[in-house]
């Protein structure tokens, strides 16, 4: 989307085209500029540099090593494509880069990774906002090429109790259980998300499955995917020892 630009008659920005400057006082918790909203209700609004998307990025290297402004936007849709989202994708719905999605349901920025935000509950609080926005994000993770060799790794070793629960629609994800995905698809990246953005869900799962949920291998797993999202770099290798001559 183009940036506002200052006009030379009274100094004020000047929205892009479709668009008028939207006066109405930012959402409790946020501090923001003017927000450009489209005249045409059936598109999302869109506000730059989102502060929550800015805090999440800041605190975790490793998601700013593939996310910055440039490349990534939030978006609160409107009450008609709100309305659509969380009947069939939840409250918020991560675009990848260069996805145009559907034709009757569009990428709202197919040049952006976008998470188009749908739930009233996430577009006022920033707090749940923060926690949406951080577990999304990974959907995108898999173009960092040490995260995805985790993910491969994590993909391939389910409990046997785990593979059953995915086969019978009977897992505690319901990104897993409405999937006809094979395993390793992104509806799987639940496993994930729940266990780093939303921990005391795993755990729960954990317990109540008697630790068949994960294995003693993906928890260790989701132990590096956490360390390497704070520092942004992969564990150092151990040297490899010599062998006497």
């Amino acid at each position: 989307m183009a940036s506002p630009v200052v006009s030379p008659n009274n100094g004020q920005p000047t929205p892009p085209d479709g668009y008028v400057l939207d006066p109405v006082t930012p959402p409790m918790g946020y501090q923001l500029d003017q927000i450009p909203v489209q005249q045409d209700t059936n598109l999302p609004v869109e506000t730059p540099l989102h502060p929550v998307l800015r805090q999440v990025l800041d605190e975790n290297p490793g998601l700013s090593k593939n996310f910055s402004a440039e490349n990534t936007s939030v978006v609160f849709a409107d009450s008609q494509r709100s309305a659509r989202g969380l009947k069939e994708r939840g409250g918020l719905e991560f675009w990848d880069q260069g996805d145009k999605g559907p034709d009757d349901y569009p990428s709202p920025d197919p040049s952006k990774n976008v998470l188009e935000i749908y739930s009233d509950d996430l577009k006022k609080d920033p707090k749940l906002l923060k926690q949406a926005v951080y577990g999304d994000l990974m959907h995108g993770m898999s173009r960092d090429p040490y995260w995805n060799d985790l993910r491969t790794e994590f993909m391939q070793s389910f409990t046997p109790e785990e593979r059953e629960r995915q086969q019978k629609g009977q897992t505690w994800w319901d990104d897993v259980n409405g999937s006809k995905d094979a395993p390793g698809s992104a509806a799987y990246d639940a496993y994930i998300r729940g266990w780093i953005a939303d921990e005391g869900k795993g755990k729960e799962g954990q317990k109540e499955s008697k630790n068949t949920m994960y294995s003693q291998k993906q928890v260790e797993i989701l132990h590096k995917m956490k360390e390497y999202l704070k520092t942004g770099k992969p564990p150092k290798k151990p040297p490899k020892k010599q062998t006497q001559q």
